[in-house]
């Protein structure tokens, strides 16, 4: 009669009950297997009461809405109850309010359910990487700490650490834009997870980025196969608006080993080996060595020092002249970075530049140089009046090159202060940046000689220029590479090289440079084989900014 009265109370109140009625505590214990939506129970039941009902509750951890329907119960029973978990209780006097009773506790039950729900997607959040669900660094490093301690407990355990980062991920992002890039990232996830074993983490780090932490390995055998596969994993090709991209992967490795004394040392030195790949090539492995560390803090610092180096004034410019090979005299300049190490004393640029393009420097780094290049060039034409005036050669990197807008903003704004004829700059760009970005170098191109500038093409012969690629740059000159030069004589290859470098310049009607000249005999040949210009230690080696206009001043003939 009462749950009859009680499922009446609730149908009043807008509710429709599918209920079940349980008068013992063996048929109570069936019932809570099911999914339910609250519990209305008197206080006292044969052999089983509310307070015995709230136990089983909390020894099963069930989070239901619990209403005790009673039609006594002293105040001291009820306070226990509520300390028990129950949501309410009522009076069977009063079963009108059942039904704001029962509604009150439903709703309290969601509010817990959004409350927990958002709770664990914080907790999830704080230790996943949010586009690919992996793993984030927090939780990886968790992981690697925890098989330090089984390392310490097991003799002869082993794990490996190995850091992988995409070869050029930048540009598919540049191709084909950002989501495009975030759908490839899922991908690359969903195929590393796929071919490790479900014990071993699979993490994003970052950006393109990521980590596997391989537990229980037998040898450093078994981390280079891992890595194998997956590289040949990632090279598949991923299909990108219907169309097929390639990528590669550069991985490095590190072997778990008794001096570790963090999980970070081990994904630091995993991060070291895995640089030292990119800097072997697009698609390589390494595996970390006690060297790499020193090397890697050895380049910490180089960087650390070049990114203080223009503060410090340590940049330096040195000039190398450019000789007319048919009235001997000096033409122009070759402007050359040095750097001034306060320590290492001067360092040479095949080390510095590299680093300085990629930490980001390279580009203000040529900025500087063109810009006091000019000014160096201002000067000596006005100490120096000659027909036609002394000119200045600047080499220009890769970055420099494709971002035509910054260069040609500093270009323009240097002449001007400058007050410099642009007809005596030649801006120097090797062959290789050329081939390697045809479209874009003929639009840069384009822009430059619209400004009168000149143009040489550097360290011409070691790339691969087309007869009718070169017809269509809007070039001046071409620089031959000192390598031919160097091994030129009276007779041989390398002579008949030459030879074809400048019979096809002059054909296109551009004028040579030699570089490397170092000898009488070289220069002899270069004038017979009529080239223009030459430039190397047979001249002057790259001198000081009071050197080169004391060499000026004596105006020297060859």
């Amino acid at each position: 009669m009462d749950a009859e009265l009680m499922v009446h109370e609730l149908r009043r109140a807008g509710f429709d009950p599918q209920w079940q009625r349980v008068d013992t505590e063996a048929d109570f214990l069936a019932h809570l297997d099911q999914k339910l939506d609250i519990i209305l129970a008197d206080y006292s039941l044969p052999q089983f009461d509310a307070q015995r009902a709230l136990e089983h509750l909390n020894q099963r951890g069930l989070d239901v809405p619990f209403i005790i329907v009673s039609g006594c119960i002293g105040e001291e029973r009820a306070v226990e109850c509520m300390k028990s978990g129950a949501t309410d209780y009522l009076l069977k006097d009063r079963l009108t309010r059942l039904g704001q009773a029962v509604r009150k506790g439903l709703e309290e039950r969601l509010l817990r359910d959004d409350r927990q729900r958002v709770e664990e997607q914080l907790a999830h959040n704080a230790f996943h990487d949010t586009l690919t669900g992996l793993p984030n660094r927090a939780l990886f490093l968790d992981r690697a700490q925890r098989c330090f301690h089984q390392m310490e407990r097991r003799g002869g355990y082993l794990f490996a650490v190995l850091s992988i980062d995409l070869d050029g991920f930048q540009t598919i992002n540049a191709s084909f834009g950002q989501p495009a890039g975030d759908k490839v990232l899922i991908e690359i996830a969903e195929r590393l997870v796929q071919k490790v074993r479900s014990g071993d983490t699979v993490a994003r780090l970052g950006g393109d980025e990521f980590a596997l932490l391989l537990d229980d390995v037998k040898d450093m055998r078994n981390a280079l196969r891992v890595a194998e596969r997956l590289q040949a994993e990632l090279a598949k090709p991923f299909l990108m608006d219907g169309r097929e991209v390639l990528t590669s992967a550069s991985v490095g490795i590190a072997a778990s080993t008794s001096t570790y004394k963090r999980s970070a040392d081990a994904l630091r030195d995993a991060g070291t080996a895995m640089a030292r790949a990119k800097r072997l090539g697009p698609g390589q492995i390494a595996v970390f060595d006690i060297r790499m560390h020193t090397q890697a803090v050895t380049r910490l610092k180089l960087e650390t020092d070049l990114r203080r180096a223009s503060d410090r004034q340590e940049f330096l410019l040195y000039y190398q002249p450019v000789v007319s090979l048919q009235s001997g005299r000096i033409a122009g300049f070759e402007a050359l970075l040095r750097w001034q190490h306060p320590e290492r004393g001067l360092i040479s640029p095949g080390e510095s530049l590299p680093v300085a393009e990629e930490i980001g420097l390279l580009i203000p780094i040529g900025q500087w140089v063109l810009q006091n290049a000019l000014r160096q060039l201002r000067t000596w034409q006005v100490e120096f009046p000659v027909t036609p005036p002394l000119s200045m050669s600047v080499n220009l990197s890769c970055k420099q090159f494709l971002q035509s807008g910054e260069l040609l903003t500093i270009v323009d704004e240097t002449l001007k202060e400058t007050g410099l004829d642009p007809r005596s700059l030649a801006l120097e760009v090797t062959e290789t940046v050329m081939m390697e970005n045809a479209e874009a170098a003929l639009a840069t191109l384009a822009q430059l000689k619209d400004r009168q500038l000149r143009i040489s093409i550097d360290d011409f012969g070691t790339g691969y220029s087309s007869l009718s690629y070169l017809q269509r740059l809007p070039i001046d000159n071409l620089k031959i590479d000192q390598s031919f030069v160097a091994e030129m004589k009276s007779a041989g290859e390398s002579l008949e090289i030459v030879r074809s470098i400048i019979t096809l310049a002059h054909s296109l009607g551009k004028q040579v440079i030699a570089e490397g000249v170092e000898t009488g005999e070289q220069l002899a040949l270069l004038r017979s084989l009529g080239c223009e210009y030459g430039q190397g230690f047979f001249f002057s080696k790259p001198l000081e900014t009071e050197a080169a206009g004391k060499l000026i001043a004596d105006a020297r003939t060859w």
